[in-house]
C-alpha cells in the first residue's frame, strides 16, 4: 500500500470501526428475530456513530453541547445563512464590478470571484 503514515493510520481506523459496526450488527441479527433485529441494529449503529462524532469533536476542541452542534447535518435557519452570506462580496473577473447576481450586470460575464 503506497502512502504516508497518516493514510495508513486512517485506513486502519476506518477498518476497525467497520469491523465493530459489522460485529454489533451480526450479534444483534443472531439474537433477535428479523424485523426487531433490523430496527435495533439501525438504532444502535446510529447511536454509536453519534458517540464517535461527539468524541472526535471533543478531541479537536469543538463544543459538543446542544443539538445543533451534535447534528451538524441539520440545515441552518435562513436568518443565520443570510447573515453569513451577506458578508461576502462578489467581483466580476472580467470588469471588476461588485455584484451579487449570477451574471455581471455590466458586462454579462458569469465568472466571479469572492473578495
Amino acid at each position: 500500500m503506497n502512502g504516508n503514515d497518516d493514510t495508513k493510520r486512517f485506513i486502519i481506523y476506518q477498518l476497525k470501526w467497520f469491523g465493530i459496526y459489522m460485529g454489533i450488527a451480526f450479534v444483534i441479527a443472531i439474537l433477535l428475530p428479523f424485523p426487531i433485529s433490523f430496527i435495533t441494529a439501525l438504532g444502535v449503529l446510529i447511536l454509536l456513530n453519534l458517540y464517535r462524532r461527539r468524541s472526535m469533536m471533543k478531541r479537536y476542541g469543538i463544543d459538543t453541547k446542544g443539538i445543533k452542534n451534535l447534528f451538524g447535518w441539520l440545515p441552518r435557519s435562513s436568518m443565520s445563512s443570510n447573515a453569513i452570506y451577506g458578508q461576502l462580496k462578489y467581483y466580476c473577473m472580467n470588469c471588476g464590478t461588485e455584484h451579487k447576481e449570477v451574471a455581471c450586470p455590466t458586462c454579462g460575464s458569469k465568472m466571479k470571484r469572492v473578495g
